[in-house]
């Protein structure tokens, strides 16, 4: 069991409630959440609104989806770059790589949107 509290704007946890006690004067917890629900959560517990918030927020979960969407999609970039090389030594033409041209901007196009947004 994880116990927390509030403590000079910020929130202190325990998973001993004498510990608590003694460590930080706080003979009740606010709340109390179990060991496996905390550490699902990243063991992140904040004070939001006024209210001790455990875990990330929506829009922060939302941000790290964006991030690992972005990298994905520079992946695939990178692993695409030979084509470029291809068309500028003249082993290769645009027409023959159209499709995949044209896959490529629509990734940077979804980059950009995607880094708008978490800007």
């Amino acid at each position: 069991m994880v116990y927390l509290a509030r403590k000079n704007g910020a929130v202190i946890h325990h998973t001993d409630m004498e510990a608590m006690k003694t460590m930080d004067g706080i003979g009740k917890a606010e709340m109390e959440i179990s060991d496996e629900e905390f550490e699902a959560a990243g063991s992140l517990a904040r004070i939001i609104d006024g209210k001790i918030f455990i875990g990330k927020t929506d829009e922060e979960k939302a941000a790290d989806d964006a991030r690992v969407r972005i990298a994905a999609l520079k992946k695939k970039l990178a692993e695409t770059d030979y084509i470029a090389a291809k068309i500028t030594e003249g082993s290769a033409t645009t027409k023959e790589y159209a499709d995949k041209i044209a896959e490529r901007q629509a990734w940077r196009a979804e980059i950009n949107e995607l880094e708008e947004l978490l800007s």
